[in-house]
């Protein structure tokens, strides 16, 4: 059965991130197809159709000074050029200080360009950050700004410490309505929350960088060496695989936690998995991003956007699909310590499930059946590890809560 299409609410879309993550793809696309182009008429000048290709989005922000045009022009000859498209980011943020919402929005997608082409590094996921924050920090100034303009009743409801007061008078936000407003700032101010344990995380975490070039190097298993009689290609060393492998894994776990960036860790994850179809740990992966997503569209729906609601469900269910064929790769009879995070995973998944099946509307049979099935997980887990018996007796209680509402049903 298809994947249910995920619909974002049009009333709050400046915080709608899918459809910002779907704005970077197409860029991303767009940049392939002229590095291709390029190369085919590399002594004919090409002005990119897409303004994001080579930076000059940015151009008008910053537009006397002479490194931007420099960098710009980095950009058009080899638009994957990731140092040049961080110090253009960088520049024009040094440039100007008073950055009005759109500028920031394309601030934010120049430097995710270099993460979705898989050259991430603390500098650069740090760069997304800030641009990120930034960004959100002024959506939510904008709103209480207006708000307090029009002197609404709903103001008694919002948390006004810390608005800058400079002027927004020439600036859009693209919401029309007061409700939408509150919920787009509550949201904002959630995610604002989060990015200081995100920045911390990169710091402690993410000690490494990881290059597109390894990636096609874990994934076909070869890499170029140059010579004195030109380009040979050797096997990567199994050493090298695992290093690249363990990079890769530690960049997701901070990728899935910023909902600007979880697109960029499915594909890598995707990509992990094409190494060996026989590995549980990308799917592993792929199912913790979409729970994290799970968890920013319950975050939506407790900030007021009712319409996060439809989405819930159906990103469960992927996180549960990325489970359960992890789970196929395992063995029940002889479990290993290795199966422990898909085994016990798996059975948080289910457990979580229970607690919100009103909001996501589940029927009581088929939660039955899905906690059953983690409780069994669990229960494989816990003859190789017994600290996962709390897990345990809890999906135990669970299936006893389901069976009693079930007896009252009949």
């Amino acid at each position: 059965m298809a994947a249910a299409e995920l619909v974002e609410n049009p009333k709050t879309p400046n915080v709608n991130f899918i459809g910002i993550q779907k704005q970077i793809a197409d860029i991303i696309k767009d940049i392939k197809n002229h590095k291709k182009k390029h190369k085919l008429h590399k002594f004919v000048s090409s002005k990119a159709d897409n303004p994001h290709i080579d930076g000059r989005i940015l151009q008008n922000e910053a537009p006397d000074n002479k490194e931007v045009l420099k960098m710009i022009k980095h950009l058009d000859k080899d638009p994957t050029n990731a140092l040049a498209r961080l110090r253009l980011v960088n520049i024009v943020m040094a440039d100007r200080k008073d950055l009005h919402l759109d500028a920031l929005l394309n601030l934010m997608l120049q430097s995710s360009i270099p993460i979705y082409l898989c050259d991430i590094s603390p500098t650069f996921l740090q760069l997304v950050v800030f641009t990120y924050r930034a960004y959100l920090e002024r959506l939510a100034n904008l709103h209480k700004h207006k708000m307090m303009a029009i002197r609404s009743e709903e103001l008694k409801h919002v948390n006004m410490s810390g608005i800058d007061m400079s002027d927004h008078e020439d600036e859009d936000a693209h919401v029309r309505d007061i409700a939408s407003a509150k919920t787009e700032i509550q949201i904002a101010e959630s995610l604002i929350e989060q990015c200081e344990t995100v920045l911390n995380n990169i710091k402690t975490r993410m000690t490494i960088t990881l290059s597109g070039e390894e990636i096609e190097e874990l994934i076909t298993g070869t890499q170029s060496k140059s010579s004195f009689f030109g380009f040979s290609q050797e096997e990567v060393s199994p050493n090298k695989q695992n290093m690249i492998i363990s990079k890769a894994v530690k960049a997701i776990e901070l990728l899935k936690q910023i909902p600007l960036l979880q697109d960029a860790g499915l594909e890598l994850a995707k990509q992990l998995g094409r190494v060996d179809n026989k590995l549980t740990y990308p799917l592993v992966m792929e199912g913790r991003i979409q729970m994290q997503a799970l968890k920013f569209q319950q975050m939506r729906v407790e900030s007021g956007d009712r319409a996060a609601r439809e989405n819930m469900a159906p990103v469960y269910n992927r996180a549960v699909v990325a489970y359960r064929k992890a789970l196929k790769l395992t063995s029940k009879s002889s479990p290993r310590k290795a199966d422990l995070p898909v085994l016990t995973e798996f059975g948080n998944l289910t457990h979580y499930g229970f607690v919100h099946r009103d909001l996501m509307r589940f029927t009581e049979d088929g939660m039955k059946t899905l906690v059953q099935l983690g409780k069994e997980s669990v229960d494989v887990a816990v003859t190789i590890d017994d600290s996962f018996e709390p897990l345990q007796k809890r999906l135990e209680n669970s299936l006893s809560q389901l069976n009693e509402t079930e007896e009252h049903v009949f």
